[in-house]
């Protein structure tokens, strides 16, 4: 007894223990790593994230006021020629409507009194007190955001909103000898600024926190709001150099990351005292690895708890002296037997001479042969052909080894079922020796199944690895260098080169000669076709007949445009009665279209066919997209998407964003059909094909 009591112990606590103990090592060193390496790189996105906003909202202002500044140039260039007064007054109006930042545009004379206004707001009132008038005549001037005083009656009395908040570009104007004739002044409504701030910030389930805020050089918060640091850091971040985002302390404990950038617009004089902080709460930037920790220490607990009750349990069963009679054994033995014969694994034991002795009903089930059939079997009859001859070496330098126990290969092998299928194994093998003969135990897990799916998946997932790559580049690139460069830039640009033409124009005398007014007919018609050229690329990125009638309409224009280009290809649409006035949700009428668009190119381009039909069927619950070429067909190979060839791969992936299925397939005859089908149509009966299913 007194020689069982020390392993008694160590049966009945430390063993039983040693899995809770484990677990909770694991558990702590989870989140730890969780704090150190995930915390630390969230709470670095978050820093770039908030230098990325804070530059973004102020470039932003900073475009918006060079532009502002640009057009009222122009319009005082207007003051060297000399033009009616009506004619400034229309061209004042049209750049204020033409942009929701204008609150207030007007030309005073030399004395401050308003001449010319939009809404002919204060006309004949002088300003000649106030400092749009006195800084402007001075030169380019910037006045920052306060209240409306002048505008306040005005605009009430017309029935126009009065903004809380003004902000003021003024310039002094010139007369045709180059002499100051009075400032021409722009009031902007602050609200035109927090609506770019909003746009930064993004919708606010998104934001986790994020703030922007517009500050005048005395440290006071036009927009936004300030975080609850101190002044002393508030005033330290503002007059400081702009740096990367760094953690600033509140008087509350709280940690906050901050980043500010002055905004001054490039490529113009105008300067402003304006800055842009950006902030967010630390805490908000790195509660996912809280909730991650939560969550680990949750289910860790809850898993070291049961270890620790699982632990105990078969402690009790170990605890036992191993002095204990021969049926003692015996029922270990059948409970050993017992596990064995229910395992789902296959268990197979062999003599160094490869002669089975152990065969569970796993193996019989996994291989296909009766187990009473196998005792005394060499183990070849379980093995390829081409690994039979080199098998028994292998079980043989693993004899003469030191190891117990190890993978099999590399943790996967090939058998061989009664039937001649070949079998996918996750496999261990070891060794013990019984009653002097070594006796070697394989454990095997039918993992067939499992290996054809994960090489089914490592392919989807190298297809839609490549279309992310490409959609997200093609999403950067496109919509945000076209769509910023063609309508923020271009377009500006065009619009007020039409501004400054048709002003031009008006000021052309009556007599002026026929070959000069062609000129000037050609240069405007030059204008309107680039303003129609920019129009016409930005539908190609989005259509709008999409949006506005819907997929018809939208195909019909598409098939109408490609026709010429496509001869003698002939292009068809045809379209069910059923679905001829049908709206579906935009994000499907728009992958629909995209699969349409891409079938119709590579029919056009790749499949050398004669027609191709595209049919549209549905209602408002299904819809069925075919089209349909009599070209030279498509392989399978094909169908299933080639490296490097994204067209099918793309059109899937736009179908499975949707919840759509998308066929592919060559017709026995030759040609190839591309199918989209959302929704699920109702029964067709034997022999009523649909209008748009043959």
């Amino acid at each position: 007894m007194t020689t069982a009591a020390p392993r008694d112990r160590v049966l009945t606590w430390i063993l039983p223990l040693l899995p809770a103990v484990v677990a909770l090592v694991l558990l702590v060193l989870s989140l730890l790593l969780a704090e150190i390496i995930v915390a630390k790189e969230l709470e670095q996105r978050a820093g770039t994230r908030v230098e990325q906003s804070a530059q973004l909202y102020a470039d932003q202002i900073s475009r918006s006021l060079a532009r502002r500044t640009v057009e009222l140039q122009l319009l005082g260039e207007m003051a060297r020629a000399d033009i009616h007064t009506d004619t400034w007054r229309d061209q004042i109006q049209r750049l204020k409507i033409s942009t929701n930042s204008y609150v207030w545009i007007g030309v005073t004379n030399e004395h401050g009194e308003v001449e010319v206004a939009s809404d002919r707001l204060l006309e004949g009132t002088s300003i000649a007190h106030r400092g749009v008038f006195t800084n402007g005549r001075d030169g380019l001037w910037f006045g920052s955001l306060h209240p409306p005083v002048a505008l306040r009656d005005p605009l009430s009395k017309r029935g126009l909103q009065v903004p809380e908040e003004l902000a003021d570009i003024a310039m002094p104007v010139y007369d045709t000898q180059g002499l100051t004739r009075g400032v021409i002044a722009a009031h902007l409504d602050a609200r035109f600024f927090d609506q770019l701030r909003q746009q930064v910030l993004g919708p606010p389930e998104v934001r986790r926190s994020l703030n922007l805020a517009l500050v005048d050089a005395d440290g006071r918060v036009l927009i936004g709001e300030r975080p609850t640091v101190t002044d002393s850091e508030w005033n330290v971040l503002l007059t400081g150099p702009e740096e990367d985002a760094h953690t600033v302390q509140d008087d509350k404990g709280r940690h906050y990351l901050l980043s500010h950038v002055a905004i001054q617009p490039r490529d113009s004089e105008l300067r402003t005292p304006w800055q842009v902080v950006g902030y967010q709460p630390l805490s908000a930037a790195v509660e996912p690895v809280r909730q991650l920790e939560r969550s680990l220490l949750t289910w860790g607990g809850i898993t070291t708890l049961l270890l620790g009750l699982a632990g105990f349990a078969i402690s009790r069963h170990l605890a036992r002296p191993y002095s204990q009679s021969e049926q003692h054994l015996r029922e270990q033995g059948e409970v050993l037997s017992a596990v064995i014969n229910s395992a789902s694994d296959a268990v197979i034991s062999v003599d160094l001479q490869g002669s089975i002795s152990l065969f569970n009903p796993a193996a019989a089930r996994i291989f296909g042969h009766p187990e009473s059939s196998m005792i005394g079997q060499p183990l070849d009859v379980l093995l390829p052909e081409m690994q039979r001859a080199q098998h028994l070496g292998h079980l043989q330098r693993f004899a003469e080894s030191h190891t117990t126990t190890r993978p099999m290969g590399v943790g996967r092998v090939t058998g061989l079922r009664a039937d001649g299928q070949t079998l996918n194994l996750e496999a261990s093998i070891s060794q013990i020796t019984v009653r002097g003969n070594k006796v070697l135990t394989a454990i095997l897990r039918d993992v067939t199944e499992r290996v054809r799916a994960e090489r089914a998946v490592a392919q989807y997932q190298l297809e839609l690895s490549e279309l992310t790559r490409r959609l997200l580049h093609q999403e950067k690139q496109t919509t945000r260098r076209l769509a910023q460069i063609l309508h923020d830039q271009l377009g500006q640009t065009l619009g007020a080169i039409r501004l400054s033409f048709d002003a031009l124009t008006g000021m052309i005398p009556l007599g002026l000669p026929d070959k000069a007014k062609e000129r000037a007919f050609k240069l405007g018609n030059m204008i309107d076709t680039a303003n129609t050229e920019v129009r016409q690329v930005l539908v190609e990125l989005r259509p709008p007949l999409l949006d506005e009638l819907g997929l018809q309409a939208a195909l019909e224009n598409e098939v109408h445009t490609r026709t010429p280009d496509a001869e003698p290809v002939a292009l068809l649409l045809k379209i069910s009665p059923t679905a001829s006035d049908v709206r579906w949700p935009a994000d499907v009428e728009y992958a629909a279209f995209m699969v349409a668009r891409e079938a119709l190119a590579n029919a056009v381009m790749h499949a050398n066919a004669s027609q191709v039909v595209v049919r549209v069927d549905g209602e408002a619950e299904w819809l069925h997209l075919q089209v349909t070429d009599d070209g030279k067909g498509l392989t399978p190979k094909m169908a299933a998407g080639r490296p490097g060839h994204l067209g099918i791969v793309g059109m899937r992936e736009r179908a499975l964003a949707i919840g759509a299925r998308m066929e592919a397939k060559g017709l026995p005859k030759g040609g190839t059909v591309i199918s989209l089908t959302w929704g699920t149509p109702p029964a067709i009966p034997p022999g009523e094909p649909s209008p748009a299913r043959p």
